[in-house]
């Protein structure tokens, strides 16, 4: 191995210990003005964190508590940060994709109550009367207009099901018809999004449409009342909140914190001046506080708390 290689996976290694390091629930403030000086003292050293970052968003199970991998800039190369990682395939493990299945599964009682919402942070797992599993997101609105039809009025869900049998789910914008497999649905600012990831065909008609249009699996697609958006593919990462992880790729931070926000209660504001930074990784739901003391730990940010309800981020 030369010399510029060898550098360059000593290089990968450290930056994996800083990141087990700041990963704990409560680093030190110590810690961070280290592993900060640390990634400032030479750019390859800040080249070797965001390879490391990259890398590790594409491993398959995330580690206890969470794993929070947040990406300073989006001006970083794909291509550099891939060039580098392999240098350290030795200490990094890499996957093929993020699997939602628990290996004990925990599905609540069948979903027999003629309306069912959840509130903030709160996510509910269900069986329909097919057997078909449900999961419902934070801060939806759901309700059953029949036994193999649901309206989602506003919010989130997902839908497995082995049979073909068809499961209606209409929004304010139309109507979804489900015959098997796996499908999410989310209407919130007044858009309807579903995701195929397995199964038959969707068929989707909004409530203007003089006809449907099939979305294939591995596809997902945005439509209103009378227009559909174009066609792309169905991101997995989207329904990481059923295993109650947030999962993000070179997101924004204004629309990592607009995420964060549907499960907390409270006002989370975020200065403007902050939109050049982007945020990557896998993130644990259940504890709103711990995401953003691993934003303030990893990003030039400060985060104010005045109240539990009330916090505000900005620039250092």
């Amino acid at each position: 191995m030369s010399a510029s290689r060898r550098a360059d996976l000593e290089r990968i290694q450290q930056a994996a210990i800083w990141m087990a390091r700041l990963w704990s629930d409560e680093p030190t403030q110590q810690q961070r003005v280290a592993c900060e000086a640390w990634r400032n003292a030479d750019p390859d050293n800040e080249k070797a964190w965001q390879c490391t970052l990259n890398a590790q968003t594409r491993l398959a199970m995330a580690p206890k508590n969470s794993t929070h991998l947040i990406t300073r800039s989006r001006t970083m190369s794909r291509r550099n940060m891939l060039g580098l990682a392999g240098f350290g395939a030795g200490g990094l493990m890499f996957a093929g994709g993020y699997q939602l299945h628990d290996n004990k599964p925990h599905w609540a009682g069948y979903l027999t109550s003629a309306q069912l919402s959840t509130q903030t942070g709160e996510i509910k797992k269900l069986r329909m009367h097919n057997g078909a599993q449900l999961a419902v997101n934070t801060a939806t609105d759901i309700s059953m207009s029949a036994a193999d039809s649901l309206v989602l009025n506003d919010g989130e869900i997902w839908l497995e099901s082995r049979s073909e049998t068809p499961v209606y789910i209409d929004t304010p914008n139309g109507r979804i018809t489900h015959r098997g497999g796996q499908l999410s649905v989310r209407h919130t600012n007044a858009h309807s999004k579903v995701s195929l990831f397995s199964g038959n065909a969707a068929k989707i008609k909004g409530s203007n449409m003089a006809d449907a249009m099939l979305l294939h699996p591995l596809h997902k697609i945005d439509f209103r009342a009378s227009e559909v958006g174009p066609l792309h593919s169905a991101n997995i990462n989207d329904i990481g909140w059923v295993k109650g992880k947030l999962v993000v790729q070179n997101m924004p931070l204004a629309d990592f914190i607009a995420e964060l926000s549907r499960y907390r209660t409270g006002m989370l504001r975020i200065s403007p001046e902050l939109a050049d930074l982007s945020v990557t990784g896998v993130f644990t739901l259940s504890n709103t506080d711990l995401i953003l003391q691993q934003l303030r730990a990893s990003l030039p940010i400060k985060v104010q708390q005045l109240t539990r309800y009330w916090v505000s981020i900005s620039a250092v």
